[in-house]
């Protein structure tokens, strides 16, 4: 009974090892496939090989996740139905492939998490109706995370020290429930953990893992839970407007031209308010892929100098940007809610701009893609036995007084590490 009720309380961490358990399982006959199978046999392998390579990056014993659709679906399927085995020392108990899973058949098994990865098992976006936008408070404060959606590490100690301020006139999650945003993981993962009662108002966009599960549990659980109208949404008060983007339905980092009018009529009413955007993915990086898609469609607004501020999430880091030199605004990575991120060489070598006790902001210098910025350093202690290897947790808060803004970045436990105005 005890260790059933493990089983069940427990949060499932899908390693390299518990996928190469499985195909162990069904090793040695590759020469008798069939032409189906060996695409099934093809597609596990190609999933392993990018697992491994980021295990590589990280560590064994923590979650990892990439941005492929087959490889987060697998561990989704087998964090929800193995076996749950051994505790890690830096949290949540392994996932072991057990015989009783497949009855032995690991190719049917795998076969069956394949056959629900397909471009018209996609959940219709859900849109505003109209262009009207909704009403926040001219003073009080929004709390936002990103890639948060783990119930590890520095994620509900995140969550824990929201609720404990309480009071927030909005709670915003930026995207990622992982590994593949199912049914089960938005509910363990998301929404039993998220921090109910600490704000007015709780809102979720969408991001990339919770449509490689084809996005069912974000608009069919998630936005009702949250009594969300749709994907992408606008509020604001006497001063500011606050608008949310749905980066990874119609196109991974990018939004469709329904949307971008809806976002352009937003904008034209704002009278003098100044605009602040939430997404998933990033318009633009110093240490990552960029968003051509997104720096295309904004493209006007960006001309305009029409955007106050931009709060992403995806890369796994917090970042800082000088203010962009092209489109006035000013750029913050926020993603460093929930997933283990290995520390940058780039960034721990980089020069010290802002040392402080535990962690210390690190000064890159601007290059063709991005503008100077600050990247939070420093060890992680909810990532227990790897504390060295990867950088702090953490979430945002933002403090509206009438026509000013401060945000501040805090460390799980709430301990505020910056604070600056936002103009």
């Amino acid at each position: 009974m005890a260790e059933r009720l493990q089983s069940e309380t427990a949060v499932p961490v899908v390693t390299l090892r518990s996928l190469e358990g499985a195909k162990n399982m069904g090793s040695g006959l590759e020469a008798a496939f069939d032409p189906e199978t060996k695409k099934v046999v093809d597609r596990y392998n190609s999933a392993l090989e990018k697992l491994g390579e980021e295990t590589a990056k990280t560590s064994a014993d923590v979650l990892i996740t990439v941005p492929d659709r087959d490889a987060s679906m697998l561990q989704s399927r087998m964090a929800e139905d193995a076996e749950v085995g051994r505790p890690l020392p830096s949290g949540g108990l392994e996932a072991q492939f057990g015989e009783g899973l497949t009855g032995g058949d690991i190719w049917g098994w795998a076969k069956s998490v394949f056959d629900h990865v397909r471009e018209d098992n996609w959940h219709s976006i859900v849109r505003p109706p109209d262009d009207k936008v909704g009403a926040i408070a001219d003073k009080g404060r929004v709390a936002a995370l990103a890639d948060w959606g783990t119930n590890l590490y520095g994620a509900p100690a995140s969550a824990a020290s929201i609720k404990k301020a309480g009071g927030y006139e909005l709670l915003l999650h930026l995207g990622d429930i992982y590994y593949s945003g199912t049914k089960k993981e938005s509910k363990k993962r998301f929404i039993d953990a998220w921090p109910t009662g600490a704000g007015k108002v709780s809102r979720a966009l969408n991001g990339n893992h919770e449509m490689y599960s084809g996005g069912f549990a974000y608009f069919d659980d998630i936005l009702p839970h949250f009594s969300q109208p749709s994907s992408y949404f606008a509020l604001q008060n006497a001063n500011w407007l606050l608008v949310g983007l749905d980066t990874a339905h119609t196109d991974n980092h990018d939004i469709d031209e329904q949307q971008l009018a809806w976002l352009k009529s937003v904008m034209q009413k704002k009278g003098q308010r100044k605009a602040i955007l939430f997404s998933h993915h990033q318009p633009f990086s110093r240490l990552d892929k960029q968003g051509p898609g997104l720096q295309a469609a904004l493209a006007g607004l960006f001309q305009q100098q029409a955007i106050t501020a931009w709060y992403w999430g995806h890369e796994h880091d917090c970042i800082i940007y000088d203010r962009h030199a092209q489109s006035g605004m000013l750029g913050r990575c926020i993603g460093n809610g929930g997933i283990p991120s290995p520390r940058k060489s780039i960034v721990r070598n980089a020069p010290t701009e802002r040392p402080l006790d535990a962690v210390a902001w690190k000064r890159l210098s601007q290059n063709e893609d991005a503008p100077a910025c600050l990247v939070l350093d420093g060890e992680n202690p909810l990532v227990k036995g790897d504390e060295k290897k990867f950088g702090p947790h953490g979430y945002l808060t933002l403090e509206f007084d009438g026509p000013n803004l401060t945000e501040r970045i805090h460390l799980p436990d709430g301990t505020e590490i910056f604070a600056g105005p936002v103009t």
